[in-house]
């Protein structure tokens, strides 16, 4: 059976692997679509399932050969040029401003992940204490430890690494494909990910340059909201703006079987088409405010090829048609 939970990462990150395969000659759209995940992505604020993130890093490793996938996507893009989380933490003036700051809004860019950064006296340990998606995820606990230690280098820069490394997963021949993590001992099969750091580096300056042009301030919130009825609007809100997608490929999205996201949706209350449709007049809504942007063109990018089967459907939504909501604003 599949596992019912529906989390959420913010879109940027699509950016992020997008950029590495990019860089690499894979294909994107290829592997995209193979995963349910939209090709084009313009908004780095709106939410995309996380699962299908875990199922590209491990097939783009498996089908380019590329065992230390995980770590290139991380050194590719590093976390604090990520454009919904580089913002966030951009004003720190040390290390452990930084990586405090870090723990406390990680969870604000995916809704399955916690750090800490844990006082053990001389130093300090820094670590991914969540269970993960998949246990024994190779490529995702290489690119996540990449990550970490790359947060730590903005204090310390490029030559520092860990004298030890504690890994989730068993004892794998990808580490070494990962240059980063080839300068320390690495322990396998531990309870966390996890890292120490001497405490007088945690006072260390930040040098962390964001380019003004690229800087977006994140939608900053203490969590993702992933209950059933946020996270399938958001599933919605992202993919069905310019087809009218199915129910069948929204379970597919969201690891799903169609039967139990009926049942889910029944449970709170919810009908599948209702969503659908309150999505599409929210898109529709906002786009009318623009009255320079052409009916046909608002259809268009609702899926609808004939505008007056959108304006047909406009109409069961506000009761008004598209131009008579227009003369209201």
């Amino acid at each position: 059976m599949k596992n019912e939970n529906i989390n959420l990462v913010k879109a940027a990150f699509h950016a992020q692997f997008k950029t590495a395969m990019e860089s690499c000659g894979v294909s994107t759209e290829y592997y995209f679509r193979r995963v349910n995940l939209p090709v084009e992505v313009n908004d780095p604020e709106v939410m995309l399932p996380l699962k299908p993130f875990y199922h590209l890093i491990n097939i783009v490793a498996i089908d380019e050969n590329m065992p230390g996938f995980g770590c290139f996507v991380a050194q590719t893009t590093p976390w604090h040029k990520v454009l919904s989380l580089g913002p966030l933490i951009e004003n720190c003036g040390n290390l452990k401003e930084l990586l405090d700051k870090f723990c406390e809004i990680a969870s604000s860019q995916s809704s399955h992940v916690k750090f800490s950064l844990v006082d053990e006296g001389s130093h300090f340990d820094f670590c991914y204490t969540d269970t993960p998606v998949y246990k024994g995820d190779i490529q995702m606990e290489l690119y996540r430890i990449t990550s970490m230690i790359q947060l730590v280098q903005l204090a310390t820069g490029a030559q520092w690494s860990p004298g030890t490394i504690r890994l989730i997963i068993p004892e794998t021949a990808a580490v070494p494909s990962c240059s980063l993590l080839t300068k320390s001992k690495i322990r396998f099969s531990q309870a966390h990910t996890a890292f120490s750091i001497p405490a007088v580096v945690l006072q260390l300056p930040v040098r962390m340059e964001i380019s003004a042009s690229k800087t977006k301030r994140g939608k900053y919130r203490a969590t993702i909201n992933t209950d059933l009825a946020a996270a399938i609007r958001q599933i919605i809100n992202t993919y069905a703006l310019a087809k009218n997608i199915s129910i069948e490929e929204v379970a597919s999205i969201a690891d799903m079987s169609v039967r139990s996201l009926q049942r889910r949706l029944r449970e709170n209350g919810l009908k599948f088409n209702d969503l659908m449709n309150r999505a599409k007049f929210a898109h529709a809504r906002d786009k009318l405010q623009d009255t320079q942007v052409p009916i046909k063109e608002i259809a268009a990018s609702l899926g609808y090829s004939d505008p007056a089967h959108f304006t047909r459907a406009f109409r069961r939504w506000s009761g008004l048609s598209p131009n008579e909501f227009r003369k209201n604003l």
